[in-house]
Parts: C-alpha cells; sequence; structure tokens
C-alpha cells in the first residue's frame, strides 16, 4: 500500500531531508550581546521593570558597551561596574545568560550575596525572563521536581551547558565545577571569608581556571567602606570609565558630577550645571544626554596627559579608547555609573536624599554607596572630645533615669588591669541609644573578687522611669579580653550576662553566633561551662562613630534626632570619658607605622584594607563599653522582633500609656522627663515585659 495514499499529509522525504540539512548548516548570526536583547528578549511584567515587553537598549544605552564586552569574541577578560542602585547591574546578567543560552553554550554560575536573594533573583528576574522570552524558552530544560534531568530554582539546564545560582555565604555552591562564565552581583554584601575556605570571589573565580583567557567574569555592585571595598578596588585597577555626554546647549563632553547639581531657585528647577557654558541640563535632556553619551577611560600610564574633564567633539574622538585596546590594552575595563543617569531618576529627588542625609550619618552611608556609587568613609566623621562635651552640654537629660522613648536597658563592662569599666544604655526605637550611668569598680580583676562584687552588686539595681516606675537590665556583657577565666566564672551562673569576644573582620553579625567554652580548675576539672559570643566591632564601631555625628548634629527642625543617635549627658561625659569615646579612628595601617614615625601621611588610600586603631596616648575603654553594649541591643532588638508597633507596645509597658510617646505623633524631647501621673504607675517586671512580648508574638 502507498503510504503517501494512506497519509496525505505527509511531507515529502526530500523536503524533510533537505530542510534538515539546511537548518543545519544556516550559519550562526553574529550578533552583539545588545544586538541579541534587542532582538530575542522579552521583559516580562513580573520583574517588576517600568518597560516590559520587547528589550530596547536605546533605553539604557549606558548599557550597550559593558555588556557587549562580555561577547565570546571580545578581548575583555572581567568587567567591573561600580554603579549605583537600580541602573541595569542585573540587566546585563540577564541579557548575557540570554545570550550564552541562545549563542554561546557553556557553564554559567551565577552568585548572588545571600540564599534569600539567590532565590529572589532566580523568580523575579531570570525565571521571568526565560518564559516571556521564546528564543531561549524551549532552549532551556523547563523545572521538574521529579525529572533529575530537568532545571530546578537554582540550576538551569540547556543544550551544551548549564547554570548554577549560588549564594556567597555557602562554600558547597562554589565548589566541584568548570565555569566558564561568572557573573556576581552586589560583591559588597559577600562575606570576607565562608566556611575557612576564603573569600568567595576568589573561591568562584578559582573554578574558572579550566578556561584560561576564554573564561568572562561580570562583577557589578554599590560599593562599600572605603578602603574596604571589593568593587572599589577592581574599579581602580581596571581603565576608570566614566560616561562622557554632551551638554544640550554648546555640546561640550562631560561626566556628570554631584558637584553638578544645583537646587531650585527663581531662574529655573534643580538642574545639573554645564562645566563649560553654565547651561542647565534638565531632566528633560536625559534621553537626549544618554543617546549621545560615550565611555572614557580616564586611567593613563605613567608620565601621560591626565583626560580632561571636558571634551569637545574633536577631542572626544582622540581620547575615545575601546576596552582592552589601544591605550587601554593593558586594563580590563571598569564602570562608574551614579544616580543622575537613571533614566526615571528624577535630579531633585537625589538632591532631597542628599539634603535630607546631611543630618543623619546612617543615611550619609545609603546615599553615598546607593546614589553617588563611592564607597562610604566611616573614618571621615570629624570627631572630636571638645565639639562632644559641648553638645552633652547643650542636651542634658538626667543620669540614672530611663529615657521616656527608650524601653530596653543593657550593659556592657571592659575588663581592665586597674578595673572594671561598666556602662549602661537605654535603647529606643529608631536607633536611638542613651548613655544613663556609667560607674568604674576599681581593683585588679585578675587578683581580686572586690570588682567582681561590685559589678554583681551593680547589675542587680533598677532605674527609674519618668513615671516614677522602676525597670532592670534586660541583658548584660562583659568583654572576655582579659582575665579570661574569672570573665567566665563570672558568667557562668548568670543566664542574662554574656562573655564577649571582639572580632576586628568587617562584615560580621553585631553578635554573632556562640560558641562553648569551659572553666577548669588547677586539675583540669570541668567546674562550669559557657557561651562565648562573638562582636563584630569593626560594623558595630562604624554604627556608634554614626550615632555620635548625629548627637553632635542635633535635631532637626521638628526636634526629631535621625535614626541611629547616641545621646550622652554631661553629668557622665566629663572630659576623660569623651576623650575615650573618640580614642579610635577607621585608617590606613601604614598610617599607623608612619604617624609613629612622625612622618605624616594621608589618611584615606583607596586599596588598603583599613583598621580601627587608638589615637596614641588614648585610652578607648568607654568607646569599646559603647561598642559592646550597642551589640547587645541590637541582639535584643530582633530577639523581640520590635517592629514600629512592638516598640509603641514596649514603651507603654515600661512606661503607661499617659507618658510612654506615641511613634506616629511629633516626637517627644527625651531629655524633659514626662510630667508624674495622678497614679503612681509601676514599671513591670523583667517577666511579665517578655510574657507580654510573648503574647504578642
Amino acid at each position: 500500500m502507498d503510504a503517501r495514499l494512506a497519509f496525505p499529509d505527509l511531507a515529502a522525504g526530500e523536503t524533510v531531508l533537505f530542510g534538515g540539512l539546511a537548518s543545519a548548516s544556516r550559519p550562526v548570526e553574529e550578533l552583539t550581546i545588545s544586538e541579541w536583547a534587542d532582538r530575542y528578549r522579552v521583559v516580562s511584567a513580573e520583574s517588576g521593570s517600568p518597560w516590559p515587553g520587547p528589550f530596547r537598549t536605546d533605553r539604557v544605552p549606558y548599557l550597550r558597551e559593558p555588556q557587549d564586552c562580555l561577547h565570546p569574541d571580545h578581548p575583555a577578560r572581567r568587567v567591573t561596574a561600580r554603579w549605583a542602585a537600580q541602573l541595569g547591574k542585573s540587566t546585563a546578567i540577564e541579557n548575557w545568560f540570554g545570550f550564552i543560552v541562545d549563542q554561546a553554550p557553556g557553564s554559567m554560575m551565577i552568585v548572588l550575596p545571600t540564599l534569600e536573594e539567590a532565590t529572589k533573583f532566580n523568580r523575579v528576574k531570570l525565571q521571568p525572563t526565560i518564559d516571556a522570552s521564546p528564543r531561549i524558552r524551549h532552549k532551556v530544560v523547563p523545572v521538574s521536581s521529579r525529572d533529575e534531568q530537568g532545571s530546578t530554582t537554582s540550576f538551569k539546564r540547556y543544550a551544551g551547558g548549564f547554570c548554577q545560582v549560588v549564594n556567597a555565604g555557602s562554600s558547597k555552591g562554589l565548589q566541584m565545577v568548570s565555569i566558564k562564565y561568572l557573573a556576581m552581583d552586589e560583591v559588597t554584601g559577600y562575606p570576607a571569608d565562608v566556611d575557612g575556605r576564603g573569600s568567595p570571589r576568589d573561591q568562584a573565580r578559582s573554578r574558572q581556571k579550566m578556561y584560561g583567557d576564554l573564561a568572562k567574569e561580570w562583577e557589578g555592585s554599590t560599593p562599600g567602606l572605603l578602603g574596604d571595598c571589593a568593587i572599589t578596588a577592581d574599579f581602580e585597577a581596571g581603565d576608570r570609565r566614566f560616561y562622557y555626554v554632551p551638554c544640550p546647549h554648546c555640546g561640550t563632553y562631560q561626566p556628570l558630577t554631584f558637584d553638578q547639581m544645583r537646587p531650585s531657585s527663581e531662574a529655573g528647577p534643580v538642574h545639573i550645571r554645564c562645566l563649560s557654558c553654565d547651561g542647565m541640563i534638565l531632566d528633560g535632556h536625559k534621553a537626549e544626554l544618554l543617546a549621545g553619551g560615550v565611555w572614557i577611560a580616564t586611567r593613563v600610564g605613567e608620565g601621560e596627559e591626565a583626560v580632561p574633564d571636558r571634551l569637545d567633539a574633536e577631542a572626544i574622538q582622540r581620547w575615545r579608547c575601546p576596552p582592552c585596546e589601544g591605550r587601554c590594552r593593558d586594563w580590563q575595563p571598569s564602570y562608574h555609573l551614579w544616580a543622575a543617569y537613571a533614566p526615571k531618576e528624577r535630579f531633585a529627588d537625589i538632591l532631597a536624599r542628599a539634603e535630607d542625609a546631611e543630618q543623619d550619618a546612617s543615611k550619609m552611608r545609603v546615599f553615598c554607596q546607593q546614589d553617588l556609587a563611592e564607597p562610604y568613609d566611616p573614618g571621615g566623621l570629624a570627631l572630636d572630645w571638645e565639639s562632644l562635651v559641648q553638645a552633652a552640654r547643650a542636651r542634658p537629660y538626667e543620669a540614672r533615669i530611663v529615657p521616656a522613648d527608650a524601653g530596653l536597658l543593657v550593659s556592657a563592662a571592659d575588663v581592665q588591669g586597674y578595673g572594671i569599666k561598666w556602662l549602661v544604655m537605654a535603647i529606643g526605637p529608631r536607633g536611638q541609644r542613651f548613655v544613663i550611668d556609667a560607674r568604674v569598680f576599681e581593683g585588679e580583676p585578675d587578683r581580686s573578687d572586690e570588682p567582681w562584687i561590685a559589678l554583681a552588686d551593680a547589675l542587680q539595681e533598677t532605674y527609674r522611669t519618668p513615671n516614677g516606675g522602676e525597670i532592670g537590665l534586660d541583658l548584660s556583657g562583659v568583654d572576655s579580653g582579659f582575665a579570661t577565666d574569672r570573665v567566665y566564672r563570672f558568667c557562668a551562673g548568670r543566664p542574662a550576662v554574656l562573655p564577649l569576644d571582639g572580632r576586628h573582620q568587617p562584615g560580621l553579625a553585631w553578635l554573632g553566633t556562640p560558641v562553648k567554652r569551659e572553666v577548669k580548675d588547677e586539675r583540669g576539672r570541668v567546674q562550669a561551662r559557657v557561651l562565648l559570643y562573638p562582636v563584630g566591632n569593626y560594623d558595630v564601631k562604624t554604627e556608634v562613630v554614626g550615632g555620635l555625628s548625629n548627637f553632635m548634629t542635633g535635631p532637626d527642625g521638628a526636634g526629631q534626632f535621625p535614626r541611629n543617635t547616641l545621646h550622652l549627658t554631661p553629668s557622665i561625659v566629663d572630659e576623660d570619658f569623651a576623650k575615650e569615646l573618640t580614642a579610635e579612628r577607621l585608617v590606613d595601617p601604614e598610617e599607623t607605622i608612619q604617624s609613629a614615625r612622625g612622618r605624616k601621611s594621608r589618611l584615606i588610600s583607596p586599596r588598603a584594607v583599613r583598621e580601627w586603631k587608638k589615637l596614641p596616648g588614648r585610652k578607648n575603654d568607654w568607646f569599646d563599653c559603647s561598642v559592646y553594649a550597642t551589640a547587645l541591643g541590637w541582639h535584643l532588638e530582633r530577639q523581640r522582633r520590635l517592629t514600629g508597633e512592638r516598640w509603641a507596645d514596649l514603651l507603654v509597658a515600661v512606661h503607661g500609656s499617659e507618658s510612654a510617646p506615641d511613634l506616629f505623633s511629633p516626637p517627644v524631647d527625651p531629655f524633659r522627663p514626662t510630667a508624674k501621673s495622678q497614679t503612681n504607675v509601676t514599671g513591670p517586671s523583667l517577666a511579665d515585659l517578655s510574657a507580654a512580648l510573648n503574647r504578642r508574638d
């Protein structure tokens, strides 16, 4: 029987055969990554993008050159993007993934700072991109819990390769695979060490050794702290490219800077001033600016002419240099971009955030990193003990009284050879902290019992509230750096008193996971066991210095202090106390050596790993006490999950409904005790407070 009669719709064999041969022999399109994205990528509405639908690089033209450097044929080996938030760092990774799946299959790894962010990246960005783009949707094996050969939320399989999405907090995902393509997002959020194997960046890069110069890397992030910022170090090591844009009035090319921004006036709205003609560059010019922009490498060889900050059309061609070619051939491409270049960002909003940050060191850190794309310099806060004493005198409050907008009490002890220094801090919402007590228990802690007896008595004391109630300490800590065995013995029978161990590496938890320690007698018999809690001194010291800076800045027009303010009162903060609070600065380690030799050196080094160092001849005991107390308060807030609503409930429980401040009404002056109510409300015990919080949970 003729098969054609039985199956009349069956295609002719020669058509099928030669059609397949023609398809298989068709040459692969020679597309850049930007051309591929413009032709084939579809942005999912689920991604949250303001432009769902076909992707268009013209909307973010500054992305074209950096992502095209990731093409397999491009000579660049590593691309570094030190960019502000919401400028397209993750978009470049998505476009690169789609290009790899369709045009250049190979093994790929995408590294995010945490497991939560890795999961979110897949759910919000990567998987929606796959589902929305027909060109790659059928090439990526679908997710299936029953098929071992299928894809998963963290592992995408496609013909010729795979993509593994991992988090930098675990070394497991960074092992056992060879990777040709590596994408690392928000590297400043990576821990310094993972599972004792070293930096997660170095671990990920070691996966590329088998591919040599064929390997490719994308590294994008907002910056971290000055001197300890991975993305800044790699940016400085590259060719340091800035986006020069033409002035809409005179045509002069220049990189936009925050110093060019001017507030609104009678002459016009918030704008950026042209360096050449003083013309106003407005939000409405942004599309024209971005479309005409050119990436210019500003790094030059030793002894060569520096790149000018303004270039005419002829000069732009002279200084323009493709990545890894010409005068740029010795460096990898590195790119800097700040918030003014964002297509949807208004200049007025950037300026408003800058003005807001001037009154808040915490906000200034966010503004520097997320808007200016520059590393934040916590050591640059100018703190001198004289100004600190003056600020305390200008805003006094009564010692040993719990302020009206504080609801937790913590204490910290620093053990020294001459005695024990002990500080009590009251904690309130919005990072408000108040030093309400500070004492010195004299005696040799490693030989004498007297300072320990005095400390034990002090820990049992209570503190009055403005309404006449009393509360005790919620949590205390003792530094174990000196007289360690005595510290362990003291804390062993006191569950609310923690032995503390200061750690100096950046990026550690403020109060980390404890480790077991044993107290033994002369015969080696275990007498007691304690849990030793590590304290991330590096970052907590930054918080304390920022809090002191906010206190010196003072309240705003409405009488409200910035978030994270460490309040002081003159009855406690005398000259010696203030000197100890300002005894450390964050400096380049080389400066400490040079200063000791009497030579002047610059404080800031863009590449050095900076350290907190004591000023010569100054004690830092009260500073250490403040650091430990801040870490304990941070731990309590998270342990009790104190949201704004729960803080309000806690303040009512501590101070009574008539005297406790309302978090949603104008701020109460924390330095003026609230009038005592007609009914004397007694403060709740620690057990009652814990029970109340448990009921809320």
